[in-house]
């Protein structure tokens, strides 16, 4: 399934994006939003989580490029997909990573295909990692994980939206179920995410204002797999 807010305040234009979502195979739990100011409130104050943000840029109030720096700000992996009558804010959306940019009135086939897209996304092997403890299991999407502590086999998923998951293991368990491309092993006691990695320094790689300390151990493979990611994203 996937999570979907629609944040558009054309009645006319919203009707016809709903129209089109229910009559796609993949199943989906929308959310609709008139504002961008009530879908920022579900997102921030009430933890809501959505998969894919379908923003209309011209909105009342905060555009939709606003609204996105603000979900960007908070969750980077966001599939964010904007609607516009006009291509003028091209830039504006590959500057915020977008998804995809649909001009209006939205193709049937276009929409369509985003979907399918975000759905291959979404329900990557990759893209979630299940983890249990008391008994109870717990999906994480593996793209918001920061990092992984160790302590005693105890494992803690630290996530970008500063929330903290348990799980009983090890690291040496879990790292062969997380993307390699991603998660590089810098210690014995941490696993981190290196496309959350904000510098690396002499002490380790900080991700914003914490530090993920690397051993002697890992030091070699560890920065040149942050050495490749900078070479593969510039």
């Amino acid at each position: 399934m996937i999570r979907i807010a629609v944040c558009e305040d054309n009645i006319k234009d919203l009707a016809h994006l709903l129209h089109i979502l229910g009559k796609t195979n993949i199943l989906c739990d929308i959310t609709e939003y008139q504002d961008a100011e009530s879908m920022l409130y579900d997102v921030e104050s009430c933890g809501r989580k959505f998969d894919l943000f379908l923003l209309d840029i011209y909105l009342p109030g905060m555009t939709g490029v606003e609204a996105a720096r603000c979900i960007r700000a908070q969750y980077k992996n966001a599939l964010l997909a904007f609607l516009s009558t006009s291509e003028d804010f091209y830039r504006e959306a590959f500057d915020l990573y977008a998804f995809h940019y649909l001009i209006k009135p939205v193709q049937e086939t276009s929409l369509s295909e985003v979907l399918q897209m975000a759905s291959d996304i979404i329900n990557s092997p990759e893209e979630t990692l299940r983890i249990s403890f008391g008994g109870e299991d717990t999906i994480l999407r593996q793209p918001e994980i920061s990092y992984v502590s160790s302590s005693n086999h105890i494992l803690l998923f630290h996530m970008q939206n500063g929330a903290t998951h348990t799980s009983y293991g090890k690291l040496d368990e879990i790292q062969p179920r997380l993307a390699e491309h991603c998660f590089v092993r810098c210690h014995k006691s941490f696993i981190v995410n290196i496309r959350h990695v904000t510098k690396l320094t002499k002490e380790g790689f900080y991700i914003e204002d914490t530090l993920i300390p690397i051993s002697r151990t890992y030091t070699a493979s560890a920065k040149e797999s942050y050495k490749k990611l900078l070479f593969d994203v510039f």
